[in-house]
């Protein structure tokens, strides 16, 4: 399965945890979104991020072909958040090419509105430069952090 993947999967100790055979395909961007916390972590003691519609803005990711297996574990979120708290949504990403392409990925079921914490970015911060991604997605992140 096409998995566009954000956020703190992005960190490749995560990913691999998560989704242990997970294959690299592309970066890519999905648009008219934001990044938001509308659920929180007891693990992080902060807020998670989700993709939020907002007109205009990306949120950039990582599309990777995933198992069955690894979207079994992916989907238990390592018991941080409820069964329920996020669900499969399929959306059109774009490449860095500006290629168009079908992929599934997590969107979380709002709960409330919760601020991030400099250790939840500084983790995300490392999956968004392991991969590469564009200095806008880094800038972006950057924005949440408590001033």
């Amino acid at each position: 399965m096409r998995f566009f993947i954000y956020a703190d999967n992005l960190n490749p100790t995560q990913l691999k945890k998560r989704a242990p055979e997970h294959k690299f395909l592309f970066n890519a961007y999905l648009p008219d979104h934001t990044i938001g916390f509308p659920r929180f972590s007891s693990q992080w003691r902060c807020g998670l991020a989700s993709a939020l519609p907002s007109p205009g803005e990306r949120v950039w990711g990582v599309v990777f072909e995933l198992t069955d297996e690894d979207v079994k574990i992916m989907d238990q979120f390592d018991g941080e958040v409820p069964p329920e708290a996020y669900r499969h949504l399929e959306a059109n990403v774009f490449t860095e090419e500006d290629k168009q392409e079908l992929v599934t990925m997590h969107v979380a079921h709002t709960i409330g509105k919760f601020k991030a914490k400099d250790h939840y970015l500084d983790f995300v911060a490392k999956g968004v430069a392991h991969w590469k991604l564009p200095e806008e997605c880094k800038e972006m992140w950057d924005l949440f952090r408590p001033r």
